[in-house]
């Protein structure tokens, strides 16, 4: 870890993290989106209405609790409503198979909100703006989109298919969904955002041919977000414990592990991965309710702060509406101890 002297603030901090620098201490940026409607005091509707309400709200539930960097949404449905305009101009033989599925989504921890919980992409991208103007200076602010990957499994359900016979129709469906992602990825660069969270809803079961193949469908976001100088998130909530490789070669600045399977990940395993690829990591913190969890999170704490850089921490999957805002806390007062 790095010397005791001035405390930087969470913005610089995180730019030594992808300049992988020796860190004073952990990064702490928890994955609160409606979750931020209850220290706002609002529902959670009211605060998915307008932009001022959601970045009001989202910067109230960092000031609050002092961690180090404020997501703009984590909502696994959001580029649907941008999908249905692209729709419209698909060949009929490629809309034919997509089945825009209701299902639950991972990273949100098995549950599926009402389409009133939900805020348009205009709401989202208005509010990051004004983070970005108001908190900006010394928060990092950070776009989250659906990955194509992600985008491409919700439409085609069951029929997502990467074996070789099945690549040229999802060419096609992977032609819409990049033109969709790239579009607001450079939204996001244009409104200064300090970084991209990608969501990778489900990446178990996909072979290391599979995500070879997969690879080049990312290699222009990585480079806009290079162009714009943004370092990019992989954010991984469904994966194959025992293959934690083939993530880190995919591209991104940094790689997370949450969802149900992230206190399987051995953080030896991320350290060599890390050092081998020169990527950053994301550990999921447990929640510090049982002792057990409370042990956990104080060795997974220990850890990273012995790493001293390349880690970050958050939380396995979107904080949900009901976790005690004593539990936020005391993460937090356990990574600044």
């Amino acid at each position: 870890m790095g010397t005791p002297g001035k405390q930087k603030s969470s913005k610089r901090l995180w730019k030594d993290l992808f300049e992988r620098k020796d860190l004073q201490r952990p990064l702490f940026v928890p994955l609160v989106y409606r979750y931020a409607s209850r220290i706002s005091g609002v529902a959670v509707e009211e605060m998915l209405s307008n932009a001022t309400s959601l970045s009001r709200s989202l910067a109230t539930a960092q000031e609050l609790f002092g961690y180090d960097g404020i997501i703009s949404n984590y909502d696994p449905r959001l580029e649907v409503e941008l999908l249905g305009r692209a729709l419209e101009q698909a060949p009929h033989e490629v809309t034919s198979r997509l089945q825009l599925t209701e299902r639950p989504a991972a990273v949100i921890d098995g549950a599926a909100h009402s389409p009133s919980a939900m805020a348009l992409a205009s709401v989202i991208f208005d509010a990051t703006a004004q983070l970005c103007d108001t908190v900006g200076h010394d928060n990092p602010v950070i776009g989250v989109l659906n990955s194509p990957v992600t985008l491409a499994q919700r439409m085609l359900g069951d029929a997502f298919d990467l074996r070789e016979e099945h690549r040229q129709g999802l060419r096609e469906i992977f032609h819409l969904v990049e033109k969709v992602v790239l579009d607001l990825l450079k939204t996001y660069c244009n409104q200064r955002v300090n970084g991209i969270w990608l969501i990778e809803e489900n990446w178990e079961g996909i072979s290391n041919e599979g995500a070879a193949w997969l690879k080049s469908r990312y290699q222009t976001l990585w480079n806009v977000a290079q162009y714009f100088d943004v370092p990019a998130i992989m954010a991984f909530h469904s994966y194959d414990v025992s293959e934690l490789e083939k993530y880190f070669t995919l591209g991104a600045d940094a790689v997370f592990f949450g969802g149900p399977r992230a206190f399987d990940v051995p953080l030896k395993s991320l350290s060599s991965y890390m050092e081998q690829y020169s990527v950053c990591a994301g550990v999921a913190c447990p929640y510090p309710d049982s002792p057990a969890n409370t042990a956990s999170l104080e060795s997974i704490i220990a850890y990273v702060a012995e790493a001293g850089c390349c880690f970050f921490l958050s939380t396995p999957s979107e904080v949900s509406l009901d976790t005690p805002v004593e539990l936020l806390n005391a993460i937090m007062e356990r990574i600044k101890d």
